[in-house]
C-alpha cells in the first residue's frame, strides 16, 4: 500500500508542474510482452502485463530528455500462484531523428510479490532502451527492452502508447 501511496504523490506532483509551458506532460500506457523472472537460480516466463505511467519532459532540438514514474500492474507467471508488480521512477532520453528516435531510461523501480515467496525483493536500478516513431506530433509508440534488477530480476519488452499534452 505505501507504494501506491509514493506512486500517488509523484502523479501529483507532476501534474502541478505540467502546466508550465516549457514542458510536455507525456501519459504512457504499455504492455510488456517476452518477459521473464530471475530469482538467482530460479527463472520463469512472465504473462502479458500492463502498466501505466507519467513523463515530465523539455524538447530542445533533436534531443527530449525528462523524468517519469510508471506503475506495472500485477502479472502471473508459468510458476504456480505468482504474482507482481512492480513501480519504477526513471529519467527518459529521447534522441530524435525526423519523426523516429532513439529512447534511453535510467532509474529506480521496486517489485513485490504475491505468492508463497510473498513480499517485498527490494529495489534496484532499472533501465531501458530502444525506439519509437512521433506521431502527429502528439501521438508517441516506442519499443523498448526493459530491465528491472533486484532481488528479483524482471526483463521484457514493452509497447507503449505515449500521449502529450
Amino acid at each position: 500500500m505505501p507504494r501506491r501511496n509514493i506512486f500517488l504523490a509523484l502523479l501529483v506532483v507532476l501534474a502541478a508542474v505540467a502546466p508550465a509551458r516549457a514542458f510536455d506532460l507525456n501519459l504512457a500506457v504499455g504492455a510488456d510482452f517476452g518477459g521473464d523472472f530471475d530469482l538467482g537460480n530460479i527463472s520463469f516466463s512472465s504473462d502479458t502485463g500492463y502498466s501505466l505511467g507519467l513523463e515530465i519532459a523539455v524538447k530542445i532540438p533533436f534531443v527530449e530528455v525528462g523524468a517519469g514514474v510508471e506503475y506495472g500492474f500485477s502479472r502471473g507467471a508459468t510458476f504456480e500462484n505468482f504474482d507482481a508488480s512492480y513501480y519504477q521512477i526513471y529519467a527518459i532520453g529521447r534522441f530524435f531523428l525526423g519523426p523516429a528516435y532513439f529512447a534511453g531510461r535510467l532509474g529506480y523501480a521496486d517489485m513485490s510479490i504475491s505468492t508463497i515467496l510473498d513480499g517485498d525483493f527490494g529495489g534496484g536500478g532499472t533501465w531501458g532502451f530502444g525506439g519509437g516513431i512521433e506521431l502527429f506530433g502528439k501521438l508517441k509508440a516506442e519499443l523498448l527492452f526493459n530491465n528491472i534488477d533486484g532481488d528479483l530480476t524482471y526483463q521484457s519488452w514493452t509497447i507503449r502508447l505515449l500521449y502529450t499534452f
